[in-house]
Parts: structure tokens; C-alpha cells; sequence
């Protein structure tokens, strides 16, 4: 084949770029379409490699399971172009299954965004490689709907779902009744090809060799590692042996590779555990106790235990009793090995003062990242004996870091802590540990501001100066959307010279302020590629410099319900930004609707006319499919797999509507509360926005709708396409799975 089509200035993107295994899709066909049969296809793409030209072509080569050609299909990248839809390609001879694969091609572009962006992506890297530089040519539409040259219209929700209700019915009744393999060369052999490395070897191998900044391949790697971590018994504890041996052998891209392994393997576990999916907790267990086991064990060089320990604190997962137990268990016997037994904690931090200068710490809360790497999966009460030495030390550093230490990620350590800052004298504070104190004094949970009041006190007693704030600097501020998971990041971006410095806030609902770190850019070009990927990936856009005051303390709030703190890295933002102002303010969504309602009294009263309301509700119908602020909008969760799955399984031929209704009323009616939280903090994000997507008063309306709990939510537009969505993710999931599975 490569031959003819070389004259014919083409070239199949896998001989173009062998080492990429992309440029192919494999498609199971579950059932006849037209004249094609179930079975397997191969759709093979095909680029033209003629210098300069700029066709925006694809041609697919399609083959059987017999590796006979069963059909050949010209692409215009230029998607959804009525004038240049997907047909056959007339140059050669097509077979009989010609048009059914054709139409398989148009329903899996519709319904695959990923595999458009993907070839799209694959042109570019042909003209980069034929032309010599990077690909000068028009932006590519986003992916939209395909619609067949004979076609009148699309078809709509309804029809789509029904068309695939009695697949996606054959599908989770097979994987009920399917068995898992055991035998790692039989999981994903379509994927993971190399018999010379393990499956977790090459999934790592993957993950260094593949662009990591790249959207679509880390979503596509994310997929593979989800179908090890819930079908491949062994991944765990092939993993921990395998990161040993990396580490063992010090190859430091590989030992990368994989501790982002671990860390997304961690965020997919905790997500489930979120969603309460079956089996997410035996799961975790199982990671963690692996890690304890061959990490965390006697003998194990301790700096590969702090990296680890580094990634579980950044995942944010709840780390278990037997990681904390073996940790322990492990640094006594190291201990005793080394004839040490009667280690004390003084001569602990005695050890840990020499070592600063070899660890080039420069600041306390550099210092807190350090000793969290190496202590915060010990003992607690050791821990806090160990803050007490530090506390006491001559070195303000370590005083200071010994008070940061109020952030610590476990609720033991805090208020150990706590109480021994209270108990003890004033004189050992810094002057900047004392203002630390005061601005972050409400950020905590009641339980802890008393201890903390005292501290302060005993402070003021001993004659401790508080430390100025420093005075605030001009910012420019970016804000994500509020996603269906509650999260939202903020990015307040300050101007130090020539370079910038970028305070990075993430929040999240249950969690409070979920993340805080400082990113530092060395030029604008830096600081911009990274405000792209954000409005791409998370639809951030700039608002107005004092939104993240309020932002804050409602989330401060949220997280001191739950018993947690913001990570000490919040503090130095706010000496960053000389904010000393925030402090714990809960949302109240009914009294923002009545300040929204009430701004809008004055000049902006046609607003509140009834025929503003009406189009309003329409057009929120289609806020998830076409607003990026609101593509995550639906419900993924345990609870509403069970019910979808209860009524796809019973009968394949049902209501489309039916699926719809169930989650409206038996899933989201019940979260109504939640989604009017997530409703009117998007109206304050578009109305602080300086380029909003849509009017900030056109989405107060739909919070009021969903505020009137007289209003069913089935009534309510939006809330029938979340639904929608809430079907379609369930779809997609159980299709991705199957196709892994």
C-alpha cells in the first residue's frame, strides 16, 4: 500500500511517525449496519505529503478482520462544512460494506470529539515534518456535528438514545457477566503490545514518552491506567516494585513518569471514592497498602519514601492507618540498624538544622514542604514533639516553620500543635509568625481558634512586634467556571519586574481551599501559554481584582465546616497580595439571588422583564453543549449508574424521555440545593468577568427558577439538558469501558 500511495503524494500517519501508535482506530462492531457486518475494523488515516499543499485532508483506509480493504472515506478537516461532508472516496473500488462504515465513521465523529482533535493534531505534525516548520495554516473548527450528504437535519436527542439504548444494554449486561483475565498479556491487547516490559512498565513507559501537556493523550493514558487500577490485579504491587527498581536504577525521567502515574492513579481512586463507586475503596486500600508494603518498608532508601509521600499529599487522599504504621515501624528499625534506638528529638532537629543549608531552603514555608515530605506520613505525636523542638530552636526559621505547622494536612498533628502554642510563652515567636497567626486566625476550624487566640495573646504579652504586611501590588486576576464537580481555580498574577508570579488558588466544594501554590514565571510568553491552556482546559477568563476576596471566605467557610484547612501555602499568598482581610463567610445563595435582584433594580430593571426571563430559560437549554463554563454539568456517580443501569438492563425498547425523567426527579430534585449554590456562584463569576460567555443576568434568572422549589425541575430547561448530559456521560463511560474491557 505504502508504495501506490507514495505516488500519489500520501502516506499513512503510522509509517510517517512509527513510534507513535497513533493514526489507527480499532472498531468492534457490535452488530450489522447497512452491509457491514459485526465485527472488527481497522480505520487507517492517510495525509497527503505533498510540500506546501494545504488540503486539510484526511483519507481513511478502512479494513476487515481479515485485513481485506472494506472501504476508503475522504475527510475535510474542516468539520461540519455542509459542502464537504464525509463520503466515499471514487477513485477506487469500494465494497459492499462501503456505506454502513461511512456511516459508522460520521456517528463515531459525532459522538468522539477526541478522535477530530486527534487528527487534526496528526495534520499539523505532517505539515510540520513535509514542510519543515510548524503548521501556518487556518485554526480548526471545534468538533461539531457531522451531518451525512443525504441527511436533512440531525437527529435529535431522543433518536440518538434510543438508537443506542439496546447496545449499551447488551454492553453492561456483558460486563456483569464478565470475567476479569488475570493474565496480564490478555488486558488491553489492543494497547499494550511490547512483550518485553510489564503491563505497568510500559503504561510508565507511556507516560515519558508521550507530550504530557497534551490534553487528549494524558485523558487517553488516563483511560489505559483507570482499566489497570479496577481490572489488573496485580498493578499495585507490580507498580511499587517497579518504582524501586526505577528508582534503584536512577533514571530520572522514568522515576517521573511514574510518581505522575501514582499521582493520577490516586486523583482517579479518590474521584470514585467521591462518586461512591463500587469497589473504589477495596481499590484505594489495596494501592496504599502496596505502597506500605514495598515503599514504606524496612530498607527502602527514605528519600524514595519522601517522594511518595510528597505525590499522597498533593493527591489529597485520606492516607490510611497502615501506611502511617508502616512508616513508623520502618524509621525505628532503621533506627535500631543503625544503633541508634535512643534517636531523641533533639538530636532530630539537630540533624535537620544541618541539613538546611544542604536542602537550600530559603523560607519557612519551604521548610514546611520539607518536613512534610519526610514526616507527614509518621507518628503524630512524634511529629508534634519534633514542631515543639523546632518551636524552641534558635534559628527563626525553624520557629516560624514550627507555626506553619498549624496547616498540617491531619486534624492529630494541627491540634498538638495548637495546644502547645497556647501552653507555652510568647517570646519564641517571630514577628512574622505572629501577623501569620492573626491573618489566618479564621481560617480554622471554632474548635482550634481558641488555642489560637491564646497563642496571639501570649505573643502580645511577651512584647512580640506583629511583622507589616506587605504592601499589595498590581494584579490581574483569572477565574475558572465553577465545574460540576464544585471546583473552581483561581489565578492572581502580580508583575515582579520582568517576571511574574502567579498565586494559584483552588477551590473546591467539601473541601474548602482544596490547593494553594505559587507559580513563577520568568517572562510573559510563559505566564501567557499557561493563561491559554487555563481557558482552554478549565474556560478561565479575567475578572474583576477583588473577586477572589469573596470567593475565599465562602470557601474558607465551606472547608472549616468540614474540619479542614487551607494549605500553608495560602498564607504567603496572602502576604503576597497584603490581604488580611478574609475570614470564614459562608454562602448564603438566597441572599446573593436578593443583592443580584436588588442591583439590578436600578438602571438594569428591563432585565428583570418577563419576556428577559423566558429567553433566559430557553437559552440555558443549551448552556452544557455549547458554553464551555458549562460542559461538566451532570451528575456521574454510583447512585446514578444504579438507576440507569436498572432501567436500561430491564428493557431495551423504553421511553427516551424515561432515563431523563428518573434523574430529575429522583437524583437532582433531591441535589437542588447544591445546584443553586453552583447557579448563583456562576452569576457571580459572569457578572465579575470582564468578557463573559453569556450575561450574568440571564443566568440569575435560571438561579431563581431553580431557587422556587413550587418550579419542578423538569420544568426548568437547563436542568432537562443537565439531565441529558447526566445520560450521555453514563453512556460514554460504559461504551469506554467496554472498548477497554
Amino acid at each position: 500500500m505504502s508504495d501506490e500511495l507514495m505516488k500519489q503524494g500520501l502516506a499513512p500517519y503510522v509509517e510517517l511517525f512509527p513510534q507513535t501508535q497513533k493514526g489507527m482506530l480499532e472498531i468492534s462492531l457490535p452488530k450489522k449496519v447497512g452491509k457491514a457486518r459485526a465485527g472488527v475494523y481497522l480505520f487507517v488515516e492517510i495525509y497527503c505529503v505533498q510540500k506546501g499543499c494545504d488540503c486539510r485532508q484526511v483519507i481513511l483506509q478502512v479494513f476487515n478482520d481479515k485485513g481485506k480493504p472494506a472501504a476508503c472515506i475522504d475527510f475535510c478537516l474542516d468539520i461540519g462544512n455542509p459542502f464537504a461532508p464525509p463520503i466515499l472516496n471514487d477513485s477506487g473500488k469500494q465494497s459492499a460494506a462501503a456505506e454502513g462504515l461511512l456511516e459508522i465513521f460520521i456517528d463515531m465523529l459525532n459522538d468522539a470529539p477526541d478522535w477530530y482533535r486527534g487528527m487534526c493534531r496528526r495534520y499539523r505534525a505532517v505539515r510540520k515534518k513535509v514542510d519543515g516548520f510548524s503548521y501556518k495554516g487556518e485554526p480548526f473548527p471545534k468538533h461539531r456535528p457531522v451531518v451525512e450528504d443525504n441527511d436533512e437535519s440531525l437527529p435529535d436527542f431522543e433518536t440518538l438514545l434510543q438508537d443506542i439504548v439496546g447496545t449499551l444494554s447488551s454492553s453492561i449486561r456483558g460486563q456483569k457477566n464478565k470475567q476479569v483475565e488475570s493474565r496480564q498479556q490478555n488486558l488491553f491487547a489492543d494497547d499494550f503490545t511490547d512483550p518485553e516490559l510489564s503491563v505497568m512498565a510500559e503504561l510508565v513507559d507511556r507516560y515519558r514518552s508521550r507530550d504530557l501537556e497534551d490534553y487528549d493523550d494524558h485523558r487517553e493514558r488516563q483511560q489505559q491506567l483507570r482499566g489497570c487500577l479496577y481490572r489488573y490485579e496485580s498493578a499495585a504491587e507490580e507498580f511499587a516494585e517497579l518504582l524501586i527498581e526505577l528508582f534503584i536504577g536512577e533514571d530520572e525521567k522514568e522515576i517521573d513518569a511514574a510518581l505522575r502515574l501514582l499521582a493520577d492513579a490516586l486523583d482517579i481512586l479518590r474521584t470514585d471514592l467521591e462518586r461512591q463507586r463500587p469497589d473504589a475503596a477495596k481499590q484505594m486500600h489495596h494501592w496504599q497498602m502496596a505502597l506500605a508494603g514495598h515503599i514504606f518498608a524496612e530498607g527502602v532508601d527514605f528519600e524514595l519514601g519522601a517522594e511518595v509521600t510528597r505525590v499522597l499529599l498533593d493527591s489529597r487522599v485520606e492516607i490510611l492507618p497502615e501506611l502511617h504504621e508502616a512508616n513508623t515501624s520502618r524509621m525505628l528499625a532503621g533506627l535500631e540498624h543503625d544503633g541508634m534506638a535512643d534517636f531523641s528529638p533533639e538530636q532530630a532537629l539537630d540533624d535537620l538544622l544541618v541539613s538546611l543549608d544542604e536542602l537550600e531552603i530559603k523560607s519557612s514555608f519551604e521548610l514546611v514542604d520539607a518536613l512534610l515530605q519526610m514526616l507527614a506520613i509518621g507518628d503524630a505525636t512524634a511529629q508534634v514533639t519534633l514542631c515543639t523542638q523546632l518551636f524552641f530552636a534558635d534559628l527563626p526559621l525553624a520557629r516560624s516553620a514550627a507555626v506553619l505547622m498549624l496547616f498540617h494536612p491531619h486534624a492529630n498533628v494541627r491540634t498538638g500543635v495548637a495546644e502547645f502554642l497556647a501552653q507555652t510563652a510568647g517570646q519564641n515567636f517571630t514577628p512574622e509568625s505572629l501577623r501569620r497567626l492573626i491573618v489566618s486566625r479564621n481560617w480554622f476550624p471554632e474548635a482550634l481558634r481558641k488555642n489560637l487566640d491564646q497563642a496571639i495573646a501570649n505573643a502580645r504579652r511577651a512584647r512580640i512586634e506583629c511583622a507589616p504586611l506587605p504592601q499589595g501590588m498590581k494584579k490581574q486576576v483569572y477565574a475558572s467556571a465553577i465545574d460540576g464537580a464544585g471546583a473552581q481555580s483561581l489565578q492572581i498574577v502580580l508583575q515582579q519586574g520582568k517576571s511574574y508570579l502567579s498565586c494559584s488558588i483552588m477551590l473546591k466544594k467539601g473541601f474548602g481551599v482544596a490547593d494553594a501554590f505559587l507559580i513563577p514565571f520568568p517572562n510573559k510568553r510563559e505566564l501567557n501559554l499557561f493563561l491559554k491552556m487555563m481557558r482552554q482546559e478549565a474556560g478561565g477568563t479575567e475578572v474583576a481584582t477583588d473577586y477572589p476576596d469573596r470567593r475565599l471566605c465562602q470557601a474558607l467557610a465551606d472547608g472549616a465546616g468540614e474540619g479542614k484547612v487551607p494549605s500553608h501555602w495560602l498564607v504567603a499568598i496572602a502576604e503576597q497580595l497584603g490581604s488580611d482581610q478574609w475570614k470564614a463567610d459562608p454562602l448564603d445563595a438566597r441572599r446573593e439571588l436578593a443583592m443580584f435582584r436588588e442591583s439590578l433594580q436600578g438602571k438594569g430593571r428591563k432585565m428583570l422583564l418577563e419576556p428577559v426571563r423566558q429567553y433566559a430559560l430557553q437559552q440555558s437549554a443549551d448552556w452544557p453543549e455549547q458554553q464551555h463554563f458549562a460542559h461538566s454539568w451532570f451528575e456521574d456517580d454510583a447512585e446514578v449508574d444504579r438507576r440507569l443501569e436498572a432501567i436500561f438492563v430491564e428493557d431495551a425498547r423504553i421511553d427516551p424521555m424515561e432515563p431523563i425523567i428518573e434523574l430529575l426527579d429522583q437524583v437532582i430534585e433531591p441535589r437542588r440545593e447544591l445546584w443553586l449554590e453552583r447557579l448563583v456562584l456562576t452569576t457571580g463569576w459572569l457578572k465579575a468577568a470582564k468578557r463573559p460567555p453569556v450575561l450574568w443576568e440571564h443566568m440569575f434568572h435560571v438561579a431563581e427558577a431553580v431557587a422556587d422549589k413550587s418550579v419542578p425541575l423538569r420544568e426548568i430547561p437547563l436542568m432537562i439538558a443537565v439531565a441529558e448530559n447526566s445520560v450521555g456521560a453514563f453512556m460514554g463511560r460504559k461504551i469506554e469501558e467496554e472498548d477497554l474491557f
